[in-house]
């Protein structure tokens, strides 16, 4: 049998629905374990349904992996600003220099 692509785009009919969510879903926790297994890292996925049901798979404590989440995001956000304010004062300090070498090549002329 061969499977035939399908079109990204929403399933009207309810039960259709609902029964691609339940395969998917159960696709997508078998995918999330496989890689737990294979590559020995740390998984966390959250999904809720239409209605609003949770469905959830960790390899440790769901909470300490989100915490770990917010702490990682938290320390790049810090990370990337002091990378921009370093930036920011290396170009400052290159209009500096220029400023400082044109002063120099003015005193040189006069």
């Amino acid at each position: 049998m061969v499977r035939r692509k399908i079109e990204m785009k929403r399933i009207e009919n309810g039960t259709n629905r609902q029964l691609t969510f339940s395969k998917r879903r159960n696709g997508l926790l078998k995918k999330a374990f496989e890689l737990l297994v294979l590559c020995d890292v740390e998984v966390a996925l959250i999904v809720f349904s239409a209605k609003g049901k949770l469905h959830e798979f960790s390899s440790s404590s769901l909470k300490e992996t989100i915490d770990r989440y917010h702490t990682y995001v938290k320390d790049t956000h810090v990370f990337e600003q002091n990378t921009q304010h370093l930036n920011q004062e290396t170009a400052s300090m290159k209009k500096i220099e220029l400023l400082e070498a044109s002063k120099r090549f003015q005193y040189q002329l006069n």
